[in-house]
């Protein structure tokens, strides 16, 4: 029969088509898997995975040898067929609270991009858990988590942090601990330097004439917040007397106080993050106080917001957040680390106009 005739009948299309990739797909070659390279070299399955992935547990020469072995027999993962069977390799969770409030802001943003940047360039995935739906179940089977190492989000409650990584018996690193649970936390944990950042910033107020300062809290319940205010206090007191110094919450901060700090003509404001620094920045300007020759300002967190108006601000770097915490989490997964601890971001001073 000719297939290109009309009058050929359906199914003899139908099986030829099927016949032809039955005898294609016999003429493949053969998936290698790392059980064949385990039996070709003589090494048992659990090496060869480690020598292809880089592991210094393997010597040199073992790891020169397997992977020589995976390129001349053209051996290639099997990531999709892993995923389908619900295996916990090669992925990385990132929990997060289930309204992920959070992503709204930019330093939080830039920091999972950056660690999605990461994941990709290593042939892994990054999933997005909610803590909610994983704590909700605690007294239930556990649901099948998608990640063989865990990175928690800091305004995740170190109770959850602490449980997740025993009840799946995953390594676990917290970003940002800044949820008031943690200021006893003992677990691995990368922490941006609040107060010495907080200290920076007042240094820099201070070089810039001022000589009364208002603290304005924007957020409370937050370690991280507590820490700038610490900063703050120290690096004032060093400088100045306590009598110029003075600490409000966002709220209780009227038009008649910014009046009084701008009437003063050497004062300065310094809002615990970005956001409120921007409300500050509106409201001077709406009784028509003008930035920075009445009243200086400065803020914490570098949002990029707050760099178009040239807002003074103190930042950490997001890349360095993220490269620190995944490369630390992969030696935590491959046991090349036993133990992470305690690391730290430091925080820089992007000076701009408002002061």
């Amino acid at each position: 029969m000719d297939l290109l005739d009309p009058s050929t009948p359906r199914w003899y299309q139908v099986v030829r088509n099927v016949r032809n990739a039955m005898v294609m797909r016999s003429a493949m070659p053969k998936r290698v898997t790392i059980a064949d390279l385990a039996k070709l070299l003589g090494i048992d399955k659990s090496s060869i995975s480690l020598a292809l992935r880089d592991s210094p547990k393997m010597s040199l020469a073992t790891r020169a040898r397997v992977q020589r072995a995976a390129r001349e027999h053209n051996y290639t993962p099997n990531w999709a067929a892993k995923q389908l069977a619900g295996s916990t390799s090669h992925a990385i969770g990132l929990i997060m609270p289930s309204a992920f409030a959070c992503l709204t802001h930019p330093s939080v943003v830039h920091t999972i991009q950056a660690l999605a940047r990461l994941a990709a360039a290593r042939g892994l995935t990054l999933n997005l858990i909610a803590n909610e739906q994983l704590t909700a179940r605690r007294d239930k089977p556990l649901l099948p988590l998608h990640a063989d190492g865990l990175l928690v989000w800091g305004d995740v409650p170190a109770l959850s942090a602490t449980w997740f990584s025993s009840a799946y018996a995953r390594p676990s690193i917290v970003l940002d601990p800044h949820h008031p649970s943690y200021a006893r936390y003992a677990g691995s944990t990368i922490r941006i330097r609040n107060k010495e950042g907080a200290g920076a910033v007042v240094g820099h107020l201070h070089d810039r004439g001022a000589r009364h300062l208002t603290f304005v809290e924007v957020v409370t319940e937050h370690l991280g917040h507590e820490q700038r205010w610490r900063g703050t206090r120290q690096a004032w007191l060093e400088r100045a007397s306590a009598e110029t110094l003075r600490k409000i919450h966002i709220d209780e901060l009227t038009d008649d106080d910014l009046s009084s700090v701008a009437s003063r003509g050497d004062g300065a404001i310094f809002c615990s993050n970005d956001r409120g620094a921007m409300q500050v920045w509106h409201r001077l300007h709406r009784i028509g106080i003008s930035v920075p020759e009445q009243v200086k300002l400065a803020g914490f967190d570098g949002d990029e917001y707050g760099a178009l108006v040239g807002l003074t601000t103190a930042l950490f770097d997001s890349e360095a957040l993220a490269e620190k915490a995944f490369s630390g989490l992969q030696k935590l997964m491959t046991k090349e680390s036993e133990r992470f601890g305690h690391e730290s971001i430091p925080i820089t001073v992007r000076i701009g106009t408002t002061s």
